[in-house]
């Protein structure tokens, strides 16, 4: 038996009964069990420009199964779930990697193993943590937060449904991912990012109408707000971005604010389009 460890995600349809039906049939595959499961985590979309938020986590397995009849086994699971394979980092309804296979290593022309961009995904990084804390690569290299430059993540949308007995949960020393990520001091206290406009299209020196609307709906609630620039890495930044920012709140304020954007973001205004 091999302990490997995979992540999921999804920005199309129903994403988190997606990600529980994947990772449902995971668990029934010959000789494989999942042991342990991340939160789910919000995070903004990268790759591809103008997609919808992806929900994420990651999964640790015990398998009989050989890495590469598991990865034919989680493409079979995907296209029984609808993925349609048409642009790289594209939308899609479901995403199943392989991101460690025990101590193995694999480069084939259809298995890279451990998977070669997992060490600069926040949304990969972080839930990988929280189940794996202190994990490392096969050579050695350790799995830390401060290189994973995208793919940041936006908010904590709670535990799988159907895994509660085997998820990271609301007391679990690794369930603070998502904040402990996107917590930053402001005047000497926590503030946390509520959203982003990082993933949302071409910024120039402003919030986008997104994030525009959100300080909307946080300021009729009267919920103090501020805005934080991050600038994306020189070599991940294809279409122009200068100055993404992140709407923050107090982390007293984020539950709520939480709450309240996602009802608002559930019937979104309609903006102009240029």
């Amino acid at each position: 038996m091999t302990d490997s460890y995979i992540g999921l995600g999804a920005n199309l349809g129903d994403r988190l009964a997606t990600l529980a039906q994947a990772l449902h049939m995971v668990d029934e595959l010959p000789g494989t069990h999942v042991v342990r499961v991340s939160r789910v985590y919000e995070t903004e979309p990268w790759g591809m420009p103008g997609q919808p938020d992806y929900a994420n986590a990651a999964a640790a397995l015990r398998t009989s199964l050989q890495a590469d009849d598991l990865l034919q086994a989680l493409q079979e699971i995907e296209e029984t779930l609808g993925r349609v394979r048409e642009e790289r980092y594209g939308a899609r309804t479901i995403d199943v990697d392989i991101l460690l296979f025990g101590d193995e290593e694999w480069a084939s022309p259809t298995l890279s193993v451990p998977h070669p961009r997992l060490l600069e995904r926040e949304f990969v990084v972080a839930p990988l943590l929280e189940i794996a804390p202190g994990i490392r690569l096969p050579d050695g290299t350790p799995v830390v937060r401060e290189a994973a430059v995208h793919g940041r993540i936006v908010r904590d949308l709670g535990v799988l449904p159907g895994f509660e007995d085997r998820s990271v949960g609301e007391s679990d020393p690794g369930s603070d991912a998502a904040s402990r990520v996107s917590r930053v001091p402001v005047e000497g206290q926590d503030w946390v990012a509520v959203a982003s406009s990082a993933g949302a299209g071409l910024i120039d020196r402003a919030p986008d109408l997104r994030l525009l609307f959100f300080q909307s709906v946080l300021e009729t609630e009267e919920i103090p707000f501020a805005y934080d620039p991050f600038a994306p890495t020189e070599n991940f930044n294809p279409w122009g971005l200068t100055r993404p920012v992140r709407l923050l709140v107090p982390e007293s304020y984020a539950r709520q604010a939480k709450k309240l954007l996602a009802d608002a973001a559930a019937a979104p205004p309609e903006f102009p389009r240029e």
